[in-house]
């Protein structure tokens, strides 16, 4: 089976850049580009995005992240997989005003993203490109965010290891859940302790693999479960 990009099982490390805490946010934030609006609204909605994810769904060059950098828009981090470097960024003070957040924007929240919260929000991203003119919105834990996407609300949560946490969710807090809900998983085997409960689900998963490719259909993407609980591609 072809081992994900994103699986834990890599040698994974995570360098973060820390911000003195007194800080003070520009008195004058430019926040006039549509471009930099919208991608600064989703990422503080999920809380970090990769630098590739920045400049290939919102259309944002290297030049630009530099400078959104100095004007502390964002701020650039590092996590090395093996030894490959993966610039991520997270929200800035400046940032966290034009997207509306600057009564409520904590310095240095990220560090206490472990490597699974990161990889967990960079698949949300990955499966976000798959919906264009969608909108991301935030959502409280277990999950990592909401797509809205034509008119719909749908609920996005990853599998890093196991799946307890949203067993637990669904058994104690959302007893109740009658969302629709996208699962993303490194291999469908990580979803056998969901079957018992799926048909009180509005639930589709789909595969970190599937998610990097190009696909034509949307339906492509994702699983369901059928009569013979079985998890089965909707193409098929």
């Amino acid at each position: 089976m072809e081992i994900s990009p994103y699986s834990l099982s890599h040698n994974w490390s995570l360098h973060w850049t820390r911000i003195p805490s007194n800080i003070k946010r520009s008195p004058f934030v430019n926040g006039e580009s549509p471009k930099e609006r919208k991608a600064l609204e989703a990422l503080a909605a999920v809380g970090l995005i990769g630098g590739t994810q920045l400049t290939r769904m919102f259309s944002l060059d290297k030049k630009r992240l530099k400078r959104m950098v100095a004007e502390k828009k964002i701020v650039r981090h590092e996590i090395h997989r093996n030894k490959q470097v993966i610039p991520i960024y997270t929200l800035g003070i400046n940032g966290a005003v034009v997207a509306g957040l600057d009564d409520c924007y904590e310095s240095n929240y990220w560090v206490e993203y472990k490597t699974e919260d990161v990889l967990k929000r960079l698949l949300f991203f990955q499966l976000y490109k798959h919906f264009p003119e969608s909108k991301v919105q935030p959502t409280k834990e277990p999950f990592s965010g909401v797509i809205q996407f034509q008119g719909k609300r749908i609920y996005v949560y990853v599998v890093r290891g196991e799946v307890n946490e949203l067993l637990m969710y669904l058994k104690w807090s959302g007893k109740h859940f009658d969302e629709r809900l996208i699962v993303i998983t490194e291999s469908i085997r990580h979803l056998q302790p969901l079957k018992p409960i799926v048909d009180t689900l509005k639930m589709r998963v789909t595969v970190d693999v599937d998610l990097l490719k190009d696909i034509e259909e949307l339906q492509d993407l994702f699983y369901f479960v059928d009569d013979n609980g079985q998890f089965v591609n909707e193409r098929m």
